[in-house]
This record gives C-alpha cells, sequence and structure tokens, in this order.
C-alpha cells in the first residue's frame, strides 16, 4: 500500500522507492531471522537500502560544508556509536557465527553513516524537510537496534518499542513525502 503512495504522488526523491520496496522485502526475511543465513541476508538486503540513503543524501550535501567543530563532532560521534555498536554485537559471539558476526557489523556501519548524512542535511537545511528526512532516517535505525535487542538479548519488551518506532519512521516518511508534494505545487 505504501509503495502505491510513492508511485501515485510522483515522488521527487526517485531513490526513496527502492529503500521502502528494500524495507519491505527485508521485514520478509525478519519473520525467520533466526534461521540459517537469513541474518546475512537481512543484513545485505538493509544495507543497500541504507546505501541508498546515503546517495541519495550526499547528492543533497554535495556542495554543503560544515564548520570543523561540527565535522569533529561528527566524526566523534561515529567512531563512539561503531565501537558501542562492535561491542554489542560481539558480546553475542556465542549466539552467533563469523559471517553473521561480520556482515551485522557492517550494516551497523552503513546505519551510523546514514544517520550521520541524514543528521548533516539537517544542519545546513533547519527546515521542516529535513526534519522528516532526519526523523524517518533515525527512526528506522533505532528500529532495527531495537529489533537487535529483542531478538539477541531476550528482551520482548524490545518487539514492541520495535513496532512502535518502525510506525514512526513511516509516517515522517509519508511526512517528507508529502511535504515534497506540497512545494513541488506551490513551485
Amino acid at each position: 500500500m505504501y509503495l502505491l503512495f510513492f508511485l501515485f504522488l510522483g515522488v521527487k526523491d526517485r531513490l526513496l522507492l527502492p529503500f521502502v520496496t528494500l524495507l519491505v522485502i527485508a521485514d520478509g526475511f525478519d519473520l525467520y531471522y533466526l534461521q540459517p543465513y537469513v541474518i546475512e541476508v537481512y543484513s545485505v538486503i538493509k544495507m543497500v537500502a541504507f546505501l541508498i540513503l546515503c546517495v541519495m543524501l550526499s547528492a543533497k550535501l554535495r556542495f554543503q560544508k560544515l564548520g570543523n567543530a561540527i565535522t569533529l563532532l561528527f566524526v566523534v560521534v561515529i567512531a563512539i556509536n561503531i565501537l558501542i555498536g562492535y561491542k554489542a554485537i560481539t558480546e553475542t559471539t556465542n549466539v552467533l557465527d563469523y559471517t553473521q558476526i561480520l556482515s551485522i557489523q557492517a550494516y551497523w556501519v552503513i546505519c551510523i553513516l546514514s544517520c550521520a548524512l541524514a543528521a548533516k542535511y539537517y544542519f545546513l537545511n533547519e527546515s521542516k524537510k529535513a526534519v522528516y528526512f532526519t526523523g524517518f532516517t533515525f527512526l528506522f535505525v533505532f528500529t532495527d537496534l531495537n529489533g537487535f535487542i529483542a531478538n539477541f538479548f531476550d528482551a520482548d519488551l524490545f518487539f514492541f518499542t520495535e513496532r512502535i518506532l518502525y510506525f514512526l519512521g513511516f509516517m515522517c516518511l509519508g511526512y517528507y513525502v508529502f511535504f515534497n508534494k506540497q512545494e513541488q505545487i506551490k513551485s
């Protein structure tokens, strides 16, 4: 249903359609997350989706630059998040094999990169459009983080928060698409 929303609205950001499509496909694999090789396939699908988002953000940020202090802050935040992700993933080594750990870590790095680019987009633009874009990016990443915690640390409450964040992520994505459509109509 959501994919039809994109097709009929004539969304300006054409890369959002493959991004959303890959999220939906990954959700199909998420139903069998603890089965053999599903973690790797799920991670690769999500990596491709968030790489598409990174490409889209890179195009939006091509000629814009942040100051040195904020750039340093971004580098520190990215490094801290990668270390936290590495620590969390290696804590589950008794449950996961090497390829699963590697695929999840690579996916986590891509997620952090997409969040950093979304935050940079927000700091450079400070518009409603940027808020919605940053919102859905962060919410989809936090959704997967909640799913990881729920699956591997047996914290069933995080399945509930995962669904709430997923709904909010799609809501922000809808606002972003609608906001873009309203801007196109006004022009």
